[in-house]
């Protein structure tokens, strides 16, 4: 009996070893795993911009400071171009489930050179009707967030750059931008 006594409290610490080593292994995989998820987020964080395609027949429009990437619209604010601004805000039904959300923004185009601004004058309606037409196939999710501003500064960059011959549009500046 008292043997068996003896044998049983051999025993009993050894399965609390047992729990406790799975246990530990289960919380260290469970740091591995949040750690691996959250550098995971970070990694992709810093790569989630915007690349730029150019189709097979696309020519770049320009070569010099390119500032067709979402980094574009960060241009050297030191050395600004001319500003284009145009005349009348933009007013666009968000697309959403409801259909009841509004943007209004008001847009200045900082241009390449100032032999553009003519063009931009003859061409007003084609970038006015561009524009409503990017801002409004857009929702409230895409443009609520800084990034999601920056992506669509960038698409309109790219779009009005399609069809400019004299210079090109290096940056966007949303000088009103209310969503309601």
């Amino acid at each position: 009996m008292a043997e068996e006594k003896e044998n049983s409290e051999q025993q009993a610490p050894q399965g609390k070893n047992k729990t406790l080593v799975f246990v530990i292994v289960a919380v260290v995989i469970s740091m591995l795993i949040v750690l691996g998820v959250f550098f995971y987020i970070f990694a992709t964080d810093r790569h989630d911009e915007p690349q730029q395609k150019t189709l097979p027949n696309q020519v770049e429009p320009y070569q010099e400071n390119s500032p067709a990437s979402a980094s574009s619209s960060r241009t050297n604010h030191i050395s600004i171009g001319p500003l284009y601004s145009i005349p009348q805000p933009f007013v666009v039904n968000l697309v959403t489930q409801s259909g009841r959300r509004y943007l209004k923004t008001s847009i200045t185009i900082e241009l390449s050179n100032s032999k553009l601004e003519s063009e931009m004058n003859v061409k007003s309606a084609i970038i006015q009707d561009t524009i409503n037409e990017i801002l409004s196939s857009k929702s409230i999710e895409e443009i609520v967030t800084s990034k999601g501003k920056e992506r669509l500064k960038s698409e309109i960059i790219n779009r009005i750059n399609e069809f400019l011959a004299d210079g090109y549009v290096k940056s966007i500046f949303f000088t009103e931008f209310v969503i309601q």
